[in-house]
């Protein structure tokens, strides 16, 4: 039995050892009159080098058997000198007693101990007694910690261990870790008073600090006594907290040590590790007072975990939008309503235009300055680029595919006196959710950038637990990922590795109050033989993260058409889990209920036919109607689950340039002539001086002509118009509205903050092409909203012909014409007559889009409208801003209604009950 009291200045440590008692043959117990120790020594920073008390407990004797580790020997007491038996539990035991006091300011520190017994009359060792397991004495030792407490393997990562959630209190930190032999708790931290800032290192005795693999110790911190300080609250932490500032701050990390042959070469002790599960990192508050540790670049803060966390920040200020918070009302009340917006932290407000201060550019509280612009393009929903910290954001890591940790937000997007990363963020997906926008986050869970084995860059779970997280090839060495420079491979296969994914999203779900994920994979995300992502079954499953969601349906969509949508339609409580899969793998995915994607194939069908490529209509139809052909059933767009979109922002694909390439490639005209070329064609090229393509030459093209900015406009605004009336979710990246372009050059990102990737606010401002195009895409997104019930159904709601208006596309023909026109059938409603007599059916407000995808004026056949109803222009690309998204009443020539299309535009047409006084061609005066 051990018992440690604390006494004001001092611990009593009091040890009873119980000795089992045998009998002979007669029934006399067998007493042995030889003398038990306990050989003991206090221990901090090394676990293989013990301090003993300058002050020797009575009776106590020094000993330096071993020079490495001197003890202090303090004998043991029997009990009656030795020959008192009790009986405990019905076992004859003897006892033996000794104890001690440990002066308080020795805490923390730890008591390792054996039990030493000795010949009574020669002094001579007789055997050492030590905790039973694989390691023997000298390498292991039973132990007592003093102003500090063994702690719990669960959960993991820093954690209270005191039933109040703030103030002060014992923090649990537990760390995985199946391969260190050796694993040491480093603490730096600043009491704010102006002092520089101090380090502790407590070494873990296996003994008591770890059960199985997990390492584990609770502190006390912010106690009376104790030389830990409280942490200030997350909310008032700055970049550095130094104690210059006059805050109070705790950082934490690992050392980690191993044997070589066993993967433990990995492991450095001079290399400070930041915890895994450390859910807020900061810097170093400054030099470390053991000049061999290597100072990291990021180290787990305290801040959270002392003040609540999230639990604290439920009293969020709204400040300037509080009216709005008070009023909260989502913008969209189901996913045919949805419009998301995607940003980038740092390139929303980096660029001077933004007109904020240099503090706030490119940080968590300019995007929420900016958050009028996101509403006024129509936006309902935000997509956070990745926020993880990485630890080459500003080197070669803008986007953020190689992210250090995936439970803390980055620290780079911080401004320096708003708090640290974790409130900031907080604050921005609050004040996002104030004004009713849902919060998205792109997040990468199938690798971290620690560099590989030829060129490490250890920041965390590589010098702790490589092993158990990352992925080994067959020669044991970490495998990387080719298309992101030092980017390790997690190992989904790990049990490890899938809790750590899917505590880090419910991390991201319950402490930041995300509404769902974008699930980037680079790497294959189904690594099992069995072929099944059980990484995206648990997430699917999880009871946190699945469950149902507010997919809504035809019948809310009808509602929502009508006028009576209201917030009852958001009744799921489930996150809302999207995938980007390869296009190779659109559809293949999604065998796990829950999960949605992000189609690729769109941006290749919808261009193909844009361009003009033979035998594309086909697929261009199956993704206007949300690629019935491929995602069907629950995982369908009708759902909510198939997300549309042309841009790739994390290889630097936005719509303007593809909108070039369409242009460039749709001017083209061939050079050899086919059969399907005609005479007058064939004469034309010998006038312009083509002919010499005849010669026995190999046959080449003729360099395109780069397109007019009119020319790019035009296709930019027929391919937004062709999300936008497409089923599934439009996705549009910031600066699509002005036509941010990289000038074709894909995968060559720019470096971080790059003016050349800011967001041009002033390309948006009154009286420019930006401000036009802002405007037509809002335009877009009401009629979306206002017409959810179209876009409701999965495309079976669709009807397809060519601008006849009757005659059925010849999809297998490569050789049709690229032009199609798309009509959606309107929700049908039946009034009933009178006396119950016959239903009547009413004409239904349907709506008619018109797609030319050729170099010629076309005249589609729509239809004149019906008695009472007329068509409504609700979209022409061809017009100039403000009448090609103006809603205007139109009237069709001739009687079968046609309507000009001028060449690679798109129209729209909505049938609408007539004004007082409308009479249209098909109706007689």
């Amino acid at each position: 039995m051990i018992l440690v009291e604390p006494l004001g200045e001092e611990y009593r440590v009091s040890i009873e050892v119980s000795e089992d008692v045998e009998y002979d043959i007669d029934g006399e117990p067998v007493l042995t009159p030889n003398t038990l120790f306990l050989h003991w020594g206090l221990h901090r920073e090394w676990l293989d080098e013990w301090m003993c008390l300058p002050d020797l407990p009575r009776g106590s004797e020094f000993s330096d058997d071993d020079p490495r580790r001197p003890a202090t020997r303090t004998p043991l007491i029997w009990d009656g000198e030795g020959n008192s038996i009790a009986l405990r539990n019905g076992f004859p035991l003897r006892f033996s007693r000794t104890k001690f006091v440990v002066p308080a300011y020795f805490a923390p520190v730890e008591v390792d101990f054996v039990i030493v017994e000795t010949d009574s009359v020669t002094g001579k060792t007789i055997a050492y007694d030590w905790p039973r397991g694989a390691l023997k004495w000298p390498h292991v030792s039973f132990a007592i910690p003093i102003g500090m407490e063994r702690g719990r393997p669960e959960p993991l990562g820093a954690s209270r261990a005191s039933p109040n959630s703030i103030g002060p209190g014992y923090v649990n930190f537990a760390l995985h870790s199946a391969i260190a032999e050796k694993v040491t708790l480093f603490l730096q931290w600043s009491y704010g008073n102006g002092n520089e800032p101090e380090t502790i290192e407590i070494a873990l005795n296996p003994t008591i600090h770890r059960t199985g693999d997990v390492w584990h110790v609770a502190l006390p911190i912010g106690i009376p006594g104790g030389i830990l300080p409280l942490p200030a609250k997350s909310s008032t932490a700055r970049i550095g907290a130094s104690g210059e500032n006059g805050i109070p701050a705790i950082l934490y990390g690992y050392k980690c040590d191993g044997d070589p042959k066993r993967g433990g070469w990995r492991h450095h002790p001079g290399l400070v590790m930041f915890d895994p599960r450390a859910t807020s990192l900061q810097p170093p508050l400054g030099k470390f007072q053991d000049p061999l540790t290597r100072m990291p670049k990021y180290l787990g803060s305290l801040a959270d975990v002392m003040n609540g966390g999230s639990m604290f920040q439920l009293a969020y200020d709204a400040g300037p939008i509080k009216k709005a918070a008070d009023g909260y009302r989502k913008l969209r009340q189901i996913p045919a309503q949805e419009i998301i917006y995607e940003l980038s932290i740092a390139d929303f407000t980096s660029h001077v235009s933004s007109e904020l201060g240099s503090l706030e550019q490119g940080t968590y509280a300019g995007v929420l300055a900016k958050v009028d612009h996101i509403i006024q393009t129509g936006a309902t929903t935000v997509l956070l680029q990745p926020v993880a910290a990485s630890a080459r954001r500003a080197q070669d890591d803008a986007w953020g595919a190689a992210p250090v940790s995936i439970f803390a937000p980055e620290p780079e997007f911080m401004t320096p006196l708003g708090g640290d990363a974790s409130h900031q963020v907080r604050q921005l997906i609050r004040g996002l959710h104030a004004r009713g926008l849902d919060v998205l986050m792109q997040v990468v869970l199938t690798q971290l950038g620690e560099g590989t084995d030829a060129c490490p860059d250890s920041h965390s779970i590589r010098g702790i637990d490589a092993f158990s997280y990352y992925q080994l090839n067959c020669s044991g060495k970490l495998e990387s990922n080719p298309s992101v420079p030092g980017a390790t491979v997690l190992n989904l296969c790990s049990h490890v590795t899938r809790r750590l994914v899917i505590d880090s999203l419910r991390h991201w779900r319950t402490n930041f109050g995300v509404d769902g994920f974008f699930v980037d994979f680079s790497m294959d995300i189904n690594r099992e033989p069995s072929e099944r992502a059980a990484l995206l079954e648990a997430i699917a499953l999880d009871p946190v993260l699945g469950g149902k969601t507010d997919s809504g349906g035809v019948s809310a969509a009808v509602e929502v058409a009508r006028g009576h949508a209201t917030n009852k339609y958001l009744s799921g409580g489930g996150v809302r889990l999207y995938l980007t899969p390869s296009k190779a793998e659109v559809g293949h995915r999604q065998k796990t209920r829950g999960w949605g994607e992000r189609s690729l194939l769109y941006l290749q069908d919808i261009t193909r036919f844009m361009e003009g490529s033979r035998g594309s209509m086909g697929n261009f139809a199956s993704r206007v109607c949300g690629s019935s052909d491929i995602i069907k059933g629950h995982n369908s767009s009708s759902c909510g689950y198939v997300i549309n979109s042309f841009t790739n922002a994390s290889i630097g694909i936005f719509l303007a340039d593809v909108a070039s390439g369409i242009a460039t490639h749709a001017k083209v005209r061939p050079a050899v002539v086919d059969d399907q070329s005609t005479a007058e064609e064939t004469r034309q090229s010998k006038s312009i001086g083509l002919d010499f393509l005849s010669t026995s030459a190999p046959p080449k093209a003729m360099p395109p002509m780069p397109p007019t900015p009119t020319e790019t406009n035009l296709i930019m605004r027929s391919l937004i118009t062709t999300l936008f009336v497409s089923d599934g979710i439009p996705l549009i990246n910031a600066g699509d509205e002005y036509g941010h372009s990289r000038q074709g050059r894909y995968g060559d990102l720019n470096p971080w903050k790059n003016e050349k990737d800011g967001f041009r606010w002033d390309a948006v401002e009154t009286g420019t092409v930006g401000h036009a195009i802002h405007s037509f895409i809002a335009a877009l997104s009401a009629f979306r909203k206002r017409r959810a019930d179209l876009f409701s159904s999965g495309g079976a709601n669709v009807c397809w012909t060519t601008i006849d208006g009757h005659s059925p596309p010849k999809w297998n023909d490569p050789h049709a014409p690229h032009m199609l026109m798309c009509r959606r059938k309107a929700s049908s409603r039946q009034d009933q007559g009178v006396g119950g007599g016959n239903v009547a059916s009413l004409p239904t407000q349907d709506v008619v889009t018109i797609f030319n995808g050729t170099r010629d004026l076309q005249g589609a056949d729509v239809g004149q409208p019906p008695a009472g109803f007329a068509w409504v222009r609700v979209v022409d690309t061809s017009l100039v801003f403000p009448t090609d998204c103006t809603l205007d009443y139109v009237l069709l020539a001739g009687p079968r209604g046609t309507y000009l299309v001028s060449p690679h535009a798109v129209v729209v047409l909505e049938l609408a009950p007539a004004p007082e006084g409308y009479m249209n061609r098909g109706e007689n005066p």
